[in-house]
């Protein structure tokens, strides 16, 4: 478990996978000077937003320090969401939504190599 720091205040613990692809996202945004708000959900249930601009310190930590894969329609759904007017929503529905499709596309993947062989 990754964890995202903004500013001094805020922390999101995030598995590495979602953390990297939630990372990539901040950048895209920030890069061309947007603002973003992002949003999460406490292990509590608390749901707590930031408004994440480019002067803001970002400090992000992997748990393991490996390569990671994007999903390019992972990144795709993140960005939407971040373009949204409710900005990017971490809430559980969400990156489990991510992570089922981003499986499904694997299994395609691996299953068409496999069928083509």
């Amino acid at each position: 478990m990754g964890s995202l720091h903004l500013g001094r205040l805020v922390r999101i613990e995030l598995p590495d996978d979602v953390l990297a692809h939630v990372h990539t996202v901040l950048l895209a945004k920030l890069r061309v000077h947007e603002p973003i708000l992002l949003g999460w959900t406490q292990s509590d249930g608390r749901h707590e937003e930031v408004l994440v601009n480019p002067s803001m310190p970002i400090v992000v930590v992997y748990d393991v320090d490996e390569e990671r894969r994007l999903d390019r329609g992972r990144l795709h759904r993140l960005l939407a969401s971040a373009n949204s007017v409710g900005g990017l929503q971490l809430d559980p529905e969400t990156l489990d939504a991510t992570r089922a499709t981003a499986a499904e596309i694997a299994e395609a993947g691996s299953g068409a190599s496999a069928g083509g062989a």
